[in-house]
């Protein structure tokens, strides 16, 4: 299952910033350079906010989990449904 993300650049960054000091990234063993795609390559509206699909799975793992429910709860990101973006994909 698929939950759909969106907030500002800005808080994107931040969001992304954490979650790779946490986990370590970037990592030259694994070569895993960081923990969600940077901002540009994202879909973005009008507004210039940033959307992101992402594996609910990935949304239940411990940092995530923890920091959602907050980020959510203080409006910094909004949960969207999968209409709302696809409608922000390029159309082809």
């Amino acid at each position: 299952m698929t939950r759909y993300f969106r907030a500002t650049p800005a808080v994107y960054d931040s969001i992304c910033a954490q979650l790779d000091a946490a986990y370590g990234y970037p990592n030259a063993e694994t070569r895993t350079l960081r923990t969600l795609p940077l901002a540009e390559t994202l879909p973005s509206d009008g507004q210039g906010r940033v959307y992101l699909a992402i594996d609910s799975e990935y949304c239940d793992f411990i940092l995530p989990s923890e920091m959602l429910p907050q980020l959510l709860a203080s409006g910094a990101v909004e949960e969207v449904d999968a209409a709302t973006y696809q409608a922000v994909l390029p159309q082809v």
